[in-house]
């Protein structure tokens, strides 16, 4: 049998005409996907849509290339990870004036790439919502999340973070517990209230920042 690619890029031109449209998901389960969809590069190619949910796999540069025909966006969600490499020349500078809600569930990519699209992507977020699959600590480094949203969020209210790692040695240890005092609880985290929990659920440790 034979492994087809699926271009998505057509299902999202088709969308984006729809004048009237202002919410829209897009839900597909294979793993063989992808986008060949340019940048929007005029006023007229951009969509009405406010809210969007992308639930199929996508590329950090895939998703700059959607939300390029989307700048009216108020909510976005990415349920699904980042699993290619990140090309940091190819995501351009997007500006959303209106997104003030972010979710997003992804995997396999390292802090830094994390990084470089946040930064790239300029907006006034409320709410951040981040689900991390990735073996990298740096995701854990409460210093750079403090500058990370100090400098680019500044205005953000709810912040919400999961990271989800494994335990992968003979004596059942992770690294991060040898710790002493939790980064997470300087002033910066305590005056947004935005409480640190650590659990562990079977031999997965899941480290949390909520409200």
């Amino acid at each position: 049998m034979f492994d087809i690619s699926i271009d998505l890029a057509n299902i999202y031109q088709l969308v984006f005409k729809l004048s009237i449209l202002t919410y829209y998901k897009l839900s597909i389960h294979a793993t063989n996907l992808f986008i060949s969809l340019p940048i929007a590069t005029n006023q007229q190619q951009q969509s009405a849509i406010e809210s969007l949910i992308i639930d199929h796999r996508c590329s950090f540069d895939e998703l700059s290339a959607i939300i390029s025909f989307t700048l009216q966006l108020r909510r976005l969600k990415i349920t699904h990870g980042f699993n290619h490499p990140l090309n940091k020349e190819l995501i351009p500078s997007i500006m959303l004036e209106n997104l003030t809600y972010l979710s997003s569930d992804i995997y396999g990519v390292e802090f830094d790439g994390f990084k470089t699209f946040i930064r790239k992507m300029n907006s006034k977020l409320k709410t951040l919502n981040v689900i991390i699959q990735c073996e990298d600590m740096m995701y854990l480094d409460a210093y750079r999340w403090k500058q990370l949203l100090l400098h680019y969020y500044p205005q953000l209210e709810k912040f919400y973070f999961t990271y989800y790692d494994r335990i992968d040695n003979n004596n059942h240890q992770y690294q991060i517990y040898s710790c002493g005092l939790n980064p997470f609880s300087t002033l910066f985290w305590i005056q947004r209230k935005w409480i640190f929990k650590a659990k562990i659920e079977g031999t997965s440790p899941v480290e949390e920042n909520d409200q």
